[in-house]
């Protein structure tokens, strides 16, 4: 049986957003402050007045549960032992104890643990939002919910909300069972893998074969020129956020699909190539057949192509932390593709049963 491990602040229970409200009717920022001002986990910018409260009991009496958490702890019981781990000040234990209790009676208090050391606890799969908790944790399969203060973290499996951690729960599931999924198109061929993996180079070379392939717009705030991606601005990018299948976000920067680009594909008999992230992979196939296949190649080549790109260095350190949380993603795909050797093209024509 599967045991998950979920973060109460900002996951099970909005934290930083009461602390915004806080702020705002103490100081009457003007414009006021909203979540996305938080930019980083320290929280050095515009909203790190809020920090403030974090020791004033009026913030915790101010936070609830709302019920899409609650179905979501419900849900979640149906599928493995859950255990919530919050990070509460020593001083505000009882008083988490009783909103945990409260918003649900039911709930194990053997389950409830409270403590900084998050690392120390051992489930399969856990779920936080902040940066440092996942990267030090020694869970099977960390999952990071995505917030504006760690949108800079990259290459860790990530979900946006409840519904995609399921479907994410649903291709890990898959993969311990070795459930392979057969192509057959008209499909979605997602590339995922770390940056330098010959991911574009790959698309690339299938859509020579344009009677069996073909590649969507893909839409991102990053500067490119790399004749698969088009470039929009962070504004354009958050206007238009709900005309996107799937988001993401690596080393900083905004990738997106369009609903209406898939759909207008899907009527075709091709196959749909789309180098992608995992979290968007599965996002992906939340709502249309979906082939996830890794590419891996050797280190080495990958820290060369990363540090040949040209980019910034930040964005380089970036991408190169994120290596090795990238390449553990390899067990929750479909496939494995060596995209270094010569023939891993033909090697996803016979994936897709194209001689």
């Amino acid at each position: 049986m599967l045991t998950f491990g979920i973060d109460w602040d900002d996951v099970i229970a909005p934290f930083n957003d009461r602390a915004i409200e806080m702020a705002n009717e103490e100081y009457s920022f003007d414009p006021p402050l909203t979540l996305e001002d938080i930019t980083s986990w320290e929280n050095t910018g515009r909203a790190s007045v809020i920090k403030k409260y974090y020791h004033d009991e009026r913030l915790y009496d101010r936070q609830f549960v709302p019920e899409e958490s609650k179905a979501f702890i419900r849900k979640l019981q149906t599928k493995g032992i859950v255990y919530i781990i919050t990070a509460a000040y020593p001083e505000f234990m009882s008083r988490r104890m009783r909103q945990i209790k409260e918003a649900f009676p039911d709930f194990p208090e053997e389950n409830i643990i409270m403590g900084v050391h998050k690392s120390m606890v051992h489930v399969d799969i856990t779920l936080d939002d902040g940066p440092k908790n996942i990267l030090k944790s020694n869970a099977r399969f960390p999952v990071l919910m995505r917030k504006p203060w760690n949108t800079e973290l990259t290459g860790l499996l990530a979900v946006n909300n409840f519904d995609e951690f399921f479907t994410l729960l649903n291709q890990i599931k898959s993969s311990m069972i070795e459930d392979r999924v057969e192509a057959n198109h008209p499909a979605v061929v997602a590339l995922v893998g770390p940056s330098g993996s010959n991911k574009n180079k790959i698309t690339r070379e299938l859509c020579k074969y344009s009677d069996f392939f073909t590649v969507p717009k893909a839409y991102t705030t990053r500067p490119v020129s790399d004749g698969i991606h088009t470039r929009i601005t962070s504004e354009e990018f958050i206007r238009d956020r709900e005309i996107f299948i799937e988001t993401t976000m690596y080393a900083g920067y905004a990738y997106g699909t369009k609903w209406a680009d898939i759909s207008a594909l899907m009527a075709g008999s091709r196959y749909i190539v789309m180098p992608i992230d995992l979290s968007g992979a599965i996002a992906m196939k939340r709502h249309y057949p979906t082939v996830i296949i890794f590419c891996k190649c050797s280190r080495e080549k990958m820290i060369e192509s990363i540090l040949e790109k040209d980019m910034s260095n930040h964005e380089k350190m970036l991408r190169l932390i994120s290596l090795e949380n990238e390449l553990k993603n390899a067990a929750l795909c479909d496939y494995v593709v060596h995209t270094g050797r010569e023939d891993a093209v033909q090697r996803i024509l016979e994936i897709c049963k194209i001689d």
